[in-house]
């Protein structure tokens, strides 16, 4: 089969990496699929790095009829059989190739109602089909926006299972940022922006440091948008005197190394995420997980089987639960073996990835056959 994958996002983050993951898998398995992305955008530039099969447009504006007409000649050209969206501004500007007979499926994966009329016309006549990360989405798009459950396929994340294992070398990572063997780690992995929760997390590293001294905290992400959120991070780092025991490092590839030297994983997220990936890459890992109460993580993981839930927006019970797994042994042990026989059961992206082109598959024939 063949793809053109459109993303209008300027940032790089989990869904933008994922992307180029179903991309680079697609054409490893005998598809061809190409991402269309911006090329003066961060995520053309990473998304080069890892060597993905790049097409450039403008997704800048959501109403821009030269950019459509480029996108219908593609199509034509390389004989698209589906288009993937993910944003508003590319599901807009890919809405004529919809409309015209080309298959086009939207991906959601936030929690976030969608406003304004408009883009509820978008989802409910400008798709062939919704694919949602969650059934939390699912149940969101049919309780409150009335569309047919039968146009929404959930479809949960997934990760490289040999790449996200146990074994890893943990010493590497550790003896780069000078944390020795032994020292408590609690790592976060995500962008840099309100819904993640990096702030609630920055106050319960403050109470966590005062019953443990020893511990030592890392940030992985880069920020969105305006990136205000970084520097007001950074203001409440040094207020809490934490700038000696809190790293924020930034975009990291070896997001499995660093995994495998983490004590604990926190994913702080306060609300928008449906279903975080770095979730899935942690328990793969075999790590300690504490974990937010938001999007699909209460269907995912059991509390005290696979990891601690806590409430979001709460950095008292957040900390309880990371000086818990750290004095917990034998619960931290527990809940890294389930998370990781989870991960086995559940998270395996080839499965995924051959569950999305069922999926495809069906849309293209029904198209077809609607034609005929």
């Amino acid at each position: 089969m063949k793809f053109l994958f459109l993303e209008s996002s300027r940032s790089w983050g989990g869904q933008e990496y994922r992307t180029c993951l179903e991309v680079n898998w697609l054409n490893k398995h005998g598809h061809q699929a190409w991402f269309g992305c911006d090329p003066s955008g961060e995520v053309f530039a990473k998304a080069r790095q890892i060597g993905t099969q790049l097409v450039p447009f403008a997704l800048k504006r959501r109403f821009d009829p030269i950019v459509s007409l480029r996108l219908w000649g593609f199509c034509r050209r390389h004989r698209i059989e589906v288009v993937k969206t993910f944003s508003s501004k590319d599901h807009w500007l890919a809405l004529p190739l919809y409309w015209f007979g080309i298959p086009l499926t939207r991906a959601r994966c936030i929690t976030d109602p969608i406003e304004g009329g408009n883009r509820l016309f978008t989802y409910r006549y400008g798709c062939s089909r919704i694919v949602a990360d969650a059934p939390v989405i699912k149940r969101q798009l049919v309780g409150t926006r009335r569309i047919s459950p039968a146009k929404i396929e959930v479809i949960g994340s997934a990760v490289d299972l040999t790449r996200f294992r146990p074994g890893i070398d943990p010493n590497k990572f550790r003896e780069e940022i000078g944390v020795a063997a032994g020292t408590p780690l609690i790592v976060n992995i995500g962008m840099i922006r309100p819904d993640k929760g990096q702030l609630v997390l920055v106050e319960a590293a403050r109470i966590v440091s005062k019953s443990r001294p020893d511990a030592r905290f890392v940030f992985v992400g880069e920020g969105t948008g305006t990136r205000k959120l970084g520097p007001r991070l950074r203001e409440a780092i040094d207020r809490y005197e934490l700038a000696d025991r809190l790293l924020m490092l930034g975009y990291r590839w070896d997001v499995p190394e660093i995994l495998a030297a983490a004590d604990v994983v926190v994913i702080a997220s306060v609300g928008t995420e449906a279903s975080p990936i770095v979730l899935r890459e942690a328990l793969a890992s075999g790590c300690a997980v504490v974990a937010t109460r938001v999007g699909d993580v209460e269907e995912v993981i059991r509390d005290r089987e696979h990891g601690l839930l806590v409430p979001p927006r709460d950095p008292e019970g957040m900390a309880a639960a990371i000086i818990e797994l750290l004095s917990d042994r034998q619960l931290a042990a527990r809940c890294r073996e389930n998370g990781r026989r989870l991960a086995e059961t559940q998270f395996s992206f080839d499965r995924m990835m051959e569950r999305k082109l069922r999926v495809d598959a069906e849309i293209v024939n029904k198209n077809g056959s609607a034609k005929g």
